[in-house]
């Protein structure tokens, strides 16, 4: 376990909780939460605290996701990722965009190992390594009928999207990324990472 991982808060199971997933208090409905200001036009906040209730894994607080993003920091231990260091994204194979945030190497081979879904993905997840990316934002335009959330994909501090849709997540397209299955890469090159 890496170092900054183990500082996390812990789940009740005294599982790390990684610092983009949400957190729910006893009394929380799950209702989502809209704001508006002159950067983001309308967004989803989000009103946990990591450490506080009960971590729901899989689901993202929309504001550390989109801080994450951001600010380059690891989506797992929350700590910076240097601007010239590799970084992972981990995902399906082939995707064109992630909405994880990136995570340093170290810290991803911990999550490919641990995470049980990642663990069970086996050939269908896939690492893209990269240097940079690309922000996109993710927004939603409506909701259907059955109260289905329509979303489309906007540039990033696209102006006339603060007016037309709210703001969940940022999305990431990885510059130029190598790809390689979880496993080659955890067997191939992980082993390295360790001192």
């Amino acid at each position: 376990m890496p170092p900054a991982v183990a500082r996390l808060p812990r789940s009740s199971a005294g599982r790390p909780v990684p610092g983009n997933i949400t957190w729910y208090e006893r009394d929380d409905d799950g209702a989502i939460l809209v704001t508006r200001d002159t950067e983001l036009g309308g967004h989803i906040t989000c009103p946990c605290t990591p450490g506080t209730g009960t971590p729901r894994f899989g689901e993202q607080c929309p504001q550390r996701q989109r801080t994450f993003m951001a600010q380059r920091q690891c989506g797992l231990c929350t700590e910076n990722i240097e601007p010239t260091a590799e970084l992972v994204f981990i995902g399906e194979t082939n995707a064109p965009y992630y909405l994880e945030p990136p995570l340093h190497p170290l810290c991803a081979a911990y999550a490919l190992q641990v995470c049980p879904v990642l663990h069970a993905g086996g050939q269908r997840i896939e690492v893209a390594l990269t240097h940079s990316y690309t922000l996109a934002e993710d927004r939603i335009t409506g909701i259907s009928a059955d109260g289905t959330l329509r979303r489309s994909v906007f540039a990033l501090g696209d102006p006339v999207a603060r007016h037309l849709a709210v703001l969940q997540f940022y999305l990431a397209f990885p510059d130029t990324p190598e790809r390689l299955t979880a496993p080659n890469w955890l067997a191939q090159r992980a082993p390295k990472l360790l001192p």
